[in-house]
């Protein structure tokens, strides 16, 4: 009986360090998958940000309302706040009417 409880036991130890090794590397390729999205996003957001900067406020509001449009199935939502224009989860930043960044990161002309 003691070797059957010992046989048991070792089989669970063996399996819940199966899980959680696999639970491990599955967390790894989730936070690497992440991590990759947001470093892309940031890159277009810079991007979009470079060719846009200095446009004016109404003419940016345009082109996100007419890219929205043509994306109906996306249910892209936008907002406009004091500064900010949301394009769904993108922050579109002003000042003194023109767009100087796009994000939450600091895009300056040189």
């Amino acid at each position: 009986m003691m070797t059957f409880t010992l046989i048991v036991l070792l089989v669970g130890c063996v399996v819940l360090a199966y899980l959680w090794i696999d639970r491990s590397i599955s967390l790894s390729y989730a936070r690497q998958s992440a991590d990759v999205e947001i470093a892309a996003m940031r890159r277009m957001e810079r991007l979009l940000g470079d060719a846009w900067i200095d446009m004016p406020e109404q003419a940016v509001l345009e082109k996100l309302h007419a890219d929205a449009e043509r994306h109906p199935t996306e249910m892209i939502v936008i907002t406009k706040e004091e500064n900010v224009i949301w394009f769904h989860d993108t922050r579109f930043n002003f000042e003194h009417g023109k767009l100087k960044s796009v994000g939450n990161s600091q895009i300056r002309r040189n």
